[in-house]
Parts: structure tokens; C-alpha cells; sequence
């Protein structure tokens, strides 16, 4: 019975450890905000939905390898696929694939403008 009880424990650990994630978190106004970093994600889906006012600005995709130096990288450095494009522009509803290469932590910057009032869900996988 022991074994069977540390065997479902560490299935449930595993499955926690590797499974999806997904951070939800709001760009109010003329903000700039570093979004929780990911480690080890394979592929990040971003969707941007409006809740008042007009959606705009961008997000952009940073990584880093020391988790205190971020920089913007781009689909030309060849360690990312992005869909639609390296920066996503916030619109109500827009969504934003990213399969990601070598990259250990990834990070998304969203830089927000006035009166712009725009969910924010973050959603990866390892």
C-alpha cells in the first residue's frame, strides 16, 4: 500500500512539473509590464482580450540567460518560430504562438499605453 501511494505521488509531481502553466495578468495604461518568466518552455500561446477602454500597445519576447539581463530576441537569431510576427500588437482578441528553441528562460514585456485596459493570458508548455 506504501508503494502504491509514493508511486501516485510521484506520477502526480511529474505530471505538475512538466504539464501546461498559464499566468493571467492585466496591461492598465501607459504601463510597462515583465510578465513571470518561463523556464524551459517549448511553446508559448499568448492571447490579449480587452476589458475597457481601447487595446493597444505591445508585447515582445525576451530571454536571458542568467535571469536578471533580459534581451529582445527575434525570429532571425533562428531559435524561434513566432506566429504572426517577433512583436505582437495589442489588439482585443489577438493571439500569439511562439515555439521556442534553445532558450532556457523566456520572458513576455508588455508595454501598454494610455487608455489601454487589456487582459493579458500566458499559457506554455515544457
Amino acid at each position: 500500500m506504501k508503494k502504491l501511494a509514493f508511486l501516485i505521488i510521484a506520477v502526480a509531481l511529474g505530471v505538475s512539473a512538466f504539464g501546461q502553466r498559464t499566468i493571467v495578468d492585466t496591461l492598465k495604461g501607459a504601463e510597462n509590464v515583465q510578465f513571470s518568466t518561463m523556464y524551459g518552455a517549448d511553446e508559448i500561446q499568448v492571447k490579449c482580450t480587452q476589458l475597457g477602454g481601447t487595446s493597444d500597445g505591445t508585447l515582445i519576447l525576451r530571454a536571458s540567460t542568467d535571469g536578471t539581463t533580459w534581451t529582445p530576441i527575434s525570429e532571425t537569431n533562428q531559435l524561434i518560430n513566432y506566429f504572426p510576427n517577433d512583436t505582437l500588437t495589442i489588439t482585443n482578441g489577438a493571439t500569439w504562438y511562439i515555439k521556442v528553441g534553445d532558450i532556457k528562460r523566456s520572458q513576455i514585456f508588455g508595454a501598454g499605453t494610455t487608455g489601454d485596459t487589456t487582459e493579458i493570458t500566458i499559457t506554455w508548455a515544457k
